[in-house]
Protein backbone atom coordinates (compact mmCIF):
# COMPACT_ATOMS: atom_id res chain seq x y z
CA UNK A 1 0.00 0.00 0.00
CA UNK A 2 0.97 3.60 -0.73
CA UNK A 3 -0.15 6.49 0.83
CA UNK A 4 -1.40 9.65 -1.79
CA UNK A 5 -1.61 13.31 -0.23
CA UNK A 6 -3.49 15.27 -2.60
CA UNK A 7 -2.28 18.76 -2.64
CA UNK A 8 -2.65 20.38 -5.79
CA UNK A 9 -6.06 23.17 -5.05
CA UNK A 10 -5.28 26.82 -5.14
CA UNK A 11 -6.93 27.40 -1.54
CA UNK A 12 -8.54 30.62 -2.95
CA UNK A 13 -10.50 31.18 0.47
CA UNK A 14 -6.89 31.71 2.25
CA UNK A 15 -6.10 33.89 0.47
CA UNK A 16 -3.60 36.08 1.35
CA UNK A 17 -2.32 32.98 2.85
CA UNK A 18 -1.96 30.82 0.33
CA UNK A 19 -0.32 33.87 -2.38
CA UNK A 20 2.63 32.27 -2.13
CA UNK A 21 2.24 28.61 -1.37
CA UNK A 22 0.09 26.23 -1.70
CA UNK A 23 -2.50 25.48 1.45
CA UNK A 24 -0.73 22.14 2.75
CA UNK A 25 2.03 24.37 3.58
CA UNK A 26 0.09 26.83 6.16
CA UNK A 27 1.82 26.59 9.65
CA UNK A 28 0.01 25.26 12.43
CA UNK A 29 2.13 26.08 15.02
CA UNK A 30 5.74 25.20 14.35
CA UNK A 31 5.09 23.31 11.17
CA UNK A 32 2.93 22.84 7.92
CA UNK A 33 -0.11 21.10 7.43
CA UNK A 34 1.48 18.53 5.09
CA UNK A 35 4.60 17.33 7.54
CA UNK A 36 1.59 16.74 9.93
CA UNK A 37 0.19 14.49 7.77
CA UNK A 38 3.16 13.18 6.36
CA UNK A 39 4.32 12.00 9.83
CA UNK A 40 0.94 10.34 10.70
CA UNK A 41 1.67 7.62 8.55
CA UNK A 42 5.21 7.41 9.13
CA UNK A 43 4.23 6.77 12.78
CA UNK A 44 1.57 3.83 11.17
CA UNK A 45 4.43 2.26 9.45
CA UNK A 46 4.80 3.98 6.06
CA UNK A 47 8.45 4.78 4.86
CA UNK A 48 9.22 8.18 2.79
CA UNK A 49 9.44 6.03 -0.57
CA UNK A 50 5.52 4.87 0.22
CA UNK A 51 4.26 8.11 0.62
CA UNK A 52 3.43 10.03 -2.37
CA UNK A 53 2.17 14.03 -2.52
CA UNK A 54 -0.02 14.88 -5.21
CA UNK A 55 0.48 18.38 -6.11
CA UNK A 56 -0.14 21.61 -8.37
CA UNK A 57 -0.46 25.08 -6.89
CA UNK A 58 3.19 26.00 -6.26
CA UNK A 59 4.07 22.70 -5.77
CA UNK A 60 7.27 23.87 -5.79
CA UNK A 61 7.33 24.82 -2.20
CA UNK A 62 6.05 21.66 -0.48
CA UNK A 63 8.98 20.36 -2.89
CA UNK A 64 11.31 22.54 -1.31
CA UNK A 65 10.51 21.33 2.16
CA UNK A 66 10.90 17.83 1.91
CA UNK A 67 14.00 18.36 -0.51
CA UNK A 68 16.49 15.20 1.28
CA UNK A 69 13.41 12.85 1.59
CA UNK A 70 12.48 9.93 -0.06
CA UNK A 71 8.89 11.00 -0.48
CA UNK A 72 7.91 11.42 -4.20
CA UNK A 73 5.85 13.20 -6.16
CA UNK A 74 3.14 13.73 -9.31
CA UNK A 75 2.22 17.18 -10.80
CA UNK A 76 -1.27 18.08 -12.05
CA UNK A 77 -0.64 20.35 -14.85
CA UNK A 78 -4.97 21.15 -15.25
CA UNK A 79 -5.15 21.93 -11.56
CA UNK A 80 -6.63 25.30 -12.15
CA UNK A 81 -9.35 23.88 -15.18
CA UNK A 82 -10.42 20.40 -13.19
CA UNK A 83 -11.60 19.88 -10.11
CA UNK A 84 -9.86 16.84 -7.52
CA UNK A 85 -11.32 14.19 -10.08
CA UNK A 86 -8.29 14.41 -12.32
CA UNK A 87 -5.75 14.52 -8.97
CA UNK A 88 -7.26 11.22 -8.11
CA UNK A 89 -7.30 10.05 -11.71
CA UNK A 90 -3.45 11.08 -12.06
CA UNK A 91 -2.79 8.31 -8.84
CA UNK A 92 -3.44 5.37 -11.26
CA UNK A 93 0.16 5.71 -12.34
CA UNK A 94 1.62 4.64 -8.69
CA UNK A 95 -0.33 0.72 -9.44
CA UNK A 96 -0.73 -0.17 -5.56
CA UNK A 97 -3.55 0.01 -2.44
CA UNK A 98 -3.84 3.29 -1.77
CA UNK A 99 -4.22 5.42 1.40
CA UNK A 100 -5.58 8.65 -0.43
CA UNK A 101 -5.64 12.03 2.40
CA UNK A 102 -7.34 15.16 1.13
CA UNK A 103 -4.05 17.89 2.42
CA UNK A 104 -6.57 20.16 3.67
CA UNK A 105 -6.99 18.11 6.86
CA UNK A 106 -5.68 18.41 10.10
CA UNK A 107 -6.94 15.20 11.81
CA UNK A 108 -5.83 13.64 15.14
CA UNK A 109 -2.95 10.75 14.03
CA UNK A 110 -5.27 7.81 15.71
CA UNK A 111 -7.69 8.00 13.11
CA UNK A 112 -4.98 6.66 10.20
CA UNK A 113 -4.53 3.37 12.20
CA UNK A 114 -8.48 3.03 12.58
CA UNK A 115 -9.14 2.67 8.69
CA UNK A 116 -5.75 0.91 8.14
CA UNK A 117 -6.87 -1.65 10.59
CA UNK A 118 -10.01 -2.45 9.44
CA UNK A 119 -10.88 -5.50 8.07
CA UNK A 120 -12.87 -4.01 4.90
CA UNK A 121 -10.28 -3.76 1.72
CA UNK A 122 -11.98 -0.25 0.76
CA UNK A 123 -13.47 2.28 3.12
CA UNK A 124 -13.88 5.60 4.15
CA UNK A 125 -13.67 7.06 7.68
CA UNK A 126 -16.91 8.80 8.69
CA UNK A 127 -17.55 11.06 11.48
CA UNK A 128 -21.10 10.17 12.59
CA UNK A 129 -21.40 12.55 15.33
CA UNK A 130 -20.48 15.69 14.10
CA UNK A 131 -22.99 18.70 13.51
CA UNK A 132 -23.34 18.43 9.70
CA UNK A 133 -23.41 21.93 7.45
CA UNK A 134 -24.36 22.83 3.94
CA UNK A 135 -20.20 22.65 3.41
CA UNK A 136 -20.18 18.65 4.66
CA UNK A 137 -19.44 16.16 2.10
CA UNK A 138 -22.31 13.81 3.62
CA UNK A 139 -22.94 10.16 2.94
CA UNK A 140 -25.79 7.72 3.18
CA UNK A 141 -25.18 4.33 4.16
CA UNK A 142 -26.87 0.72 4.11
CA UNK A 143 -25.44 -1.79 7.07
CA UNK A 144 -22.58 1.01 6.56
CA UNK A 145 -21.92 0.72 3.26
CA UNK A 146 -21.52 3.71 1.02
CA UNK A 147 -24.66 4.41 -1.20
CA UNK A 148 -24.16 8.16 -1.76
CA UNK A 149 -21.62 10.56 -1.10
CA UNK A 150 -21.92 13.89 -1.74
CA UNK A 151 -23.35 17.87 -0.51
CA UNK A 152 -26.80 17.80 -1.79
CA UNK A 153 -28.02 14.98 1.00
CA UNK A 154 -30.43 16.25 3.58
CA UNK A 155 -29.01 17.17 6.60
CA UNK A 156 -31.75 15.37 8.68
CA UNK A 157 -31.17 12.35 6.21
CA UNK A 158 -27.37 11.89 6.49
CA UNK A 159 -25.49 9.07 8.24
CA UNK A 160 -22.47 11.60 8.67
CA UNK A 161 -19.77 13.34 7.05
CA UNK A 162 -16.63 11.63 4.79
CA UNK A 163 -13.80 13.18 6.55
CA UNK A 164 -11.40 13.28 3.34
CA UNK A 165 -9.14 9.74 4.14
CA UNK A 166 -9.58 6.69 2.39
CA UNK A 167 -8.63 3.11 1.79
CA UNK A 168 -8.44 1.96 -1.57
CA UNK A 169 -7.94 -1.87 -2.72
CA UNK A 170 -6.20 -2.03 -6.04
CA UNK A 171 -9.26 -3.84 -8.05
CA UNK A 172 -11.59 -1.81 -7.01
CA UNK A 173 -9.47 1.45 -7.97
CA UNK A 174 -9.43 -0.07 -11.76
CA UNK A 175 -13.17 0.59 -11.85
CA UNK A 176 -12.98 3.81 -10.06
CA UNK A 177 -10.56 4.66 -12.15
CA UNK A 178 -12.36 3.64 -15.70
CA UNK A 179 -15.13 5.73 -14.22
CA UNK A 180 -13.08 8.81 -13.40
CA UNK A 181 -11.83 8.50 -16.79
CA UNK A 182 -15.13 8.20 -18.29
CA UNK A 183 -16.63 11.42 -16.65
CA UNK A 184 -13.66 13.54 -17.61
CA UNK A 185 -14.10 12.45 -21.26
CA UNK A 186 -17.76 13.32 -21.01
CA UNK A 187 -16.61 16.66 -19.64
CA UNK A 188 -17.89 16.13 -16.25
CA UNK A 189 -14.22 17.70 -14.79
CA UNK A 190 -15.51 19.84 -11.94
CA UNK A 191 -16.87 16.80 -10.60
CA UNK A 192 -14.70 15.78 -6.95
CA UNK A 193 -13.44 12.28 -6.75
CA UNK A 194 -15.88 11.66 -4.36
CA UNK A 195 -18.41 11.84 -7.02
CA UNK A 196 -17.02 8.83 -8.68
CA UNK A 197 -17.46 6.52 -5.16
CA UNK A 198 -21.21 7.70 -5.42
CA UNK A 199 -21.06 6.48 -9.31
CA UNK A 200 -19.55 3.01 -8.50
CA UNK A 201 -21.45 2.53 -4.96
CA UNK A 202 -23.26 0.06 -6.92
CA UNK A 203 -20.50 -2.44 -8.00
CA UNK A 204 -17.54 -1.64 -5.24
CA UNK A 205 -18.63 -2.16 -2.11
CA UNK A 206 -17.17 0.81 -0.29
CA UNK A 207 -17.94 0.34 4.00
CA UNK A 208 -17.75 3.19 6.40
CA UNK A 209 -14.99 3.28 9.32
CA UNK A 210 -16.47 5.91 12.35
CA UNK A 211 -13.95 8.24 13.46
CA UNK A 212 -14.78 7.47 17.13
CA UNK A 213 -14.89 11.13 18.35
CA UNK A 214 -11.81 11.95 17.90
CA UNK A 215 -10.92 15.52 16.36
CA UNK A 216 -10.60 16.43 13.30
CA UNK A 217 -11.35 19.60 10.54
CA UNK A 218 -11.57 20.02 6.71
CA UNK A 219 -9.41 23.89 6.12
CA UNK A 220 -11.55 25.36 3.48
CA UNK A 221 -11.87 29.03 5.06
CA UNK A 222 -10.16 31.25 8.43
CA UNK A 223 -12.46 30.13 10.60
CA UNK A 224 -11.79 26.10 9.68
CA UNK A 225 -7.91 27.27 10.01
CA UNK A 226 -8.25 29.17 13.35
CA UNK A 227 -10.14 25.60 14.60
CA UNK A 228 -7.25 23.78 13.06
CA UNK A 229 -4.71 25.98 14.94
CA UNK A 230 -6.28 25.36 18.17
CA UNK A 231 -6.66 21.90 17.65
CA UNK A 232 -3.03 21.29 16.54
CA UNK A 233 -2.26 22.70 20.14
CA UNK A 234 -4.21 20.02 22.12
CA UNK A 235 -3.89 17.24 19.90
CA UNK A 236 0.09 17.61 19.13
CA UNK A 237 1.07 19.00 22.81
Amino acid sequence: MKVVILAAGVGSRLRPETEDKPKAMIRLGDKPLVQYQVESVRKSGFKDEDIYILGGYKMERIREHFKGSDIRFIYNPHYESMNNIYSFLLTKEIGDDLLLINSDDFYDERVIPLILDSPDRTAILVDTQKVLTEESMRVKLDNNRLKLVNKKIALDEADGEYIGISKLAKPDLDVLYDKARAMIDAGDTDAWYENVYEACASEVTIKAVDTEGYPWVEIDDFNDLDTAKKLASIVRS
